[in-house]
């Protein structure tokens, strides 16, 4: 049955098995504005995201019943919005994974509250933000990007993208050949800076330069680190 929300409530499904967890974060964000619903499983999970329209995932990797790496996976296939992903203290080849199955964001256990908080608003503002549709389409060389639908292709071939990924594709492509800063499309593309030891920027373009077949010759488009500066979109004459 649909549950009644008010405009500026935000649907948040939460899947994780640890129950004091999940009635932590029920008491620390409904109050502000957020409604939960909780999945204890894999299972739950993906039945509810069959008969409801969330706003928002929480997903923890570690699930009793399989990986949340394959609820993601099944999830992007249907659906971009918003997931962070909840991995293991240490876990980077976990982090990385994720971002490059799709998550919007990830925060390592145990956070707070308050920092699930603020990143569940930053992610949400990006993903609610309204596409401006007089923004033209973003073309360099043989790669096509649509803004305001997020739409990408490489010649012919259409390219399912992230929002994360298509907002730093865009960045920098509205800067093409000139040094993009890491903090810049941090604040873009996840609405934050990432710190020192963050790798979520380096592993959603990692996931980009797979998806668009980039650096695959001399004359191809490539993205670039400039260690210390930031990332170049180059080529495509």
């Amino acid at each position: 049955m649909p549950f009644s929300h008010s405009p500026a409530t935000r649907r948040i499904l939460l899947i994780d098995d640890d129950v004091e967890l999940a009635q932590m974060l029920r008491e620390y964000l409904e109050p502000n504005h957020c409604l939960l619903t909780l999945a204890h499983t894999g299972a739950q999970g993906l039945a509810l995201l069959a008969r409801n329209d969330f706003d928002l995932v929480l997903l923890d990797l570690m699930l009793p019943d399989g990986s949340g790496l394959d609820l993601l996976k099944h999830y992007r296939q249907r659906s971009r919005r918003p997931v962070i992903m909840f991995t293991a203290h240490g876990g980077e080849t976990d982090r990385v994974l994720g971002l490059e199955f799709g998550a919007d964001d990830y925060l390592a256990k145990p956070f707070s509250p308050r920092e699930l908080k603020a990143r569940i608003t930053a992610v949400q503002r990006r993903f609610d933000e309204a596409p401006d549709a007089g923004r033209p389409g973003l073309t360099l060389g043989a790669l096509f990007l649509d803004p305001a639908t997020g739409r990408a292709r490489i010649g012919d071939e259409e390219i399912a993208l992230t929002g994360a990924e298509q907002r730093i594709l865009e960045i920098l492509m509205r800067a093409p050949g000139q040094v993009v800063a890491r903090d810049q499309i941090g604040l873009y593309a996840l609405g934050r800076k990432p710190d020192r030891y963050d790798r979520s920027i380096d592993t959603h373009i990692s996931a980009l330069r797979k998806k668009l077949h980039l650096d695959n010759g001399a004359d191809a488009l490539s993205i670039r680190n400039l260690r210390g500066l930031g990332y170049v979109l180059a080529g495509g004459a």
